[in-house]
């Protein structure tokens, strides 16, 4: 039975070029990638607005911006830690993000 598939394998395997399936295979791989690499959410863009509509040399104007910068990069944190399973072994669970955040919070001021 397994010669007769074999042999059934070979008559056909001429007709579709191996290369072919195999480079619109890779294409398709290739092509998925890029497009979970471009929908990433990238925060630089939405930083760059906030620091350009928001206002204000003084000590308000700063801590505004920078507050509004910390949401962005915890609502990045909270979608990645539901899909990458690096990040969510990283931030297991609410407590570790708190504590990370508190950690940078000490360290930047």
């Amino acid at each position: 039975m397994f010669e007769k598939l074999s042999m059934y394998c070979d008559k056909y395997a001429e007709q579709i070029p191996v290369t072919f399936v195999l480079g619109f295979y890779v294409t398709l791989v290739v092509n998925r990638w890029w497009n979970q690499f471009v929908n990433l959410p990238w925060p630089d863009r939405l930083m760059f607005h906030i620091s350009s509509c928001v206002q204000g040399k003084d000590e308000y104007g700063r801590l505004l911006r920078r507050t509004l910068v910390r949401y962005v990069n915890l609502t990045s944190l909270l979608i990645f830690r539901s899909v990458s399973t690096a990040v969510c072994k990283r931030f297991p669970t609410m407590d570790h993000v708190v504590e990370a955040g508190e950690k940078s919070f000490f360290f930047s001021s």
